[in-house]
């Protein structure tokens, strides 16, 4: 099981790699519409994310946590509707989003704090998308393109 949820992590990655290169490549209007997909695209993430925790065995999970995946759900749609008011905010709420997801699971995920490999490829993960985030902004304030 832990080999499946590894292997799909990378998968996920992929796309955000993809998305966050397609600005530099193509032309400007495919660019846009790219950086917007990603940004979507994380917010799905972190919803999806937030909704794991409801599906964690843990002795120590009560009611709190079960509010913070809601909140977790709640800031992925922001994040995807935010898309459309202003793309570097949504972007930097991505970025936001992924990093305090990732700090509150290594404090309260067993299946993250017993198993080593699943625990480095969700930081290593979170470091690239925070990348290709960071690098989508750039494009977006690059004042040649």
């Amino acid at each position: 099981m832990q080999e499946t949820r590894v292997t799909l992590i990378y998968w996920g990655l992929s796309l955000f790699v993809c998305f966050a290169l397609i600005p530099w490549i193509f032309n400007p209007i495919l660019a846009l519409k790219s950086i917007q997909a990603l940004s979507i695209y994380g917010g799905i993430i972190v919803a999806f994310l937030g909704g794991m925790i409801w599906s964690w065995k843990n002795e120590y999970t009560s009611s709190k946590d079960l509010w913070i995946a809601i909140c977790f759900s709640i800031l992925g749609l922001l994040t995807a509707l935010t898309t459309f008011i202003n793309l570097t905010a949504s972007l930097a709420l991505l970025i936001i989003s992924l990093n305090a997801f990732l700090r509150f699971e290594k404090q309260n995920s067993e299946y993250f704090q017993h198993n080593i490999k699943y625990a480095n490829a969700r930081n290593l993960i979170t470091n690239l998308v925070t990348i290709c985030c960071i690098t989508s902004i750039a494009f977006l304030n690059n004042p040649y393109t």
